[in-house]
């Protein structure tokens, strides 16, 4: 399935991804019964935990459709956790350096390369793969790119060996370049921000990803962006309620 992202990126396809901060497989497996062709678990803000997480996995493998999770910070024994659980990818949140990044890659990969420890129990189920090698090649790298010192090494950041793409955190990197939060995406500084992360993106033949709001995708696409997370379960839930109410009353 992590194949399957590359090689839609590989072909120039903008792959669309939707958020998970419901504690509910039943709301992950809407969401890819939808149709969405990728999801991503955040354990960073949202309310899933470990054994939640888990049960969502074990909903999603039935749709065929690579479930990301979003970690609460970039800390080796919850990225080891993830991946054995299955994940298809790693979103690493508040990279700031090089040596982050680095660290991020470390704890995807076993020795000589890395410091994973090995004990693939359920990626040999879930994903039919068990030799060291093999797991270690099945994740999407994600450093998150939300802060003004990472913005300042993206360049460095994307030079990093084993990613396999850059993140942005619209809402920490306007914040952290002075900006207002709701962000305005169209304010020349942080359009800036945006096209000198796509440019190193390009240069180093990643994946460039960012959340923002569905309207603003086809422009984002034209930026460079080809991993754009457009909703969360919790916005859907509420602004549906919402307009039912309206429209009702």
């Amino acid at each position: 399935m992590t194949h399957n992202l590359r090689q839609q990126w590989a072909n120039g396809s903008v792959v669309y991804n939707a958020w998970l901060t419901i504690p509910s497989p039943w709301s992950a497996e809407l969401l890819a019964t939808a149709g969405f062709p990728s999801l991503t678990i955040d354990l960073q803000h949202g309310l899933i935990d470990d054994p939640t997480a888990l049960h969502i996995f074990h909903a999603i493998d039935q749709q065929r459709c690579p479930v990301l999770v979003r970690l609460a910070w970039n800390e080796p024994a919850a990225i080891m956790r993830a991946l054995d659980r299955g994940a298809a990818g790693i979103i690493a949140p508040l990279i700031n350096s090089p040596a982050d990044a680095r660290a991020l890659v470390a704890a995807c990969r076993f020795p000589p390369e890395g410091m994973r420890s090995y004990g693939p129990v359920r990626v040999s189920v879930a994903h039919g793969v068990a030799e060291p090698a093999a797991v270690a090649r099945l994740p999407i790298l994600m450093p998150m790119i939300e802060t003004a010192s990472a913005l300042a090494q993206v360049e460095e950041i994307a030079a990093v060996p084993g990613i396999d793409g850059l993140y942005v955190g619209p809402a920490d990197l306007s914040l952290s370049l002075g900006l207002p939060v709701p962000v305005d995406f169209a304010a020349p500084s942080f359009r800036a921000a945006l096209t000198r992360i796509t440019a190193a993106c390009r240069q180093h033949n990643l994946a460039a990803g960012i959340y923002a709001r569905p309207e603003l995708v086809a422009d984002l696409a034209t930026l460079g962006f080809n991993f754009i997370t457009i909703v969360n379960d919790s916005d859907l839930i509420l602004n549906g309620a919402i307009a039912a109410l309206r429209a009702a009353r």
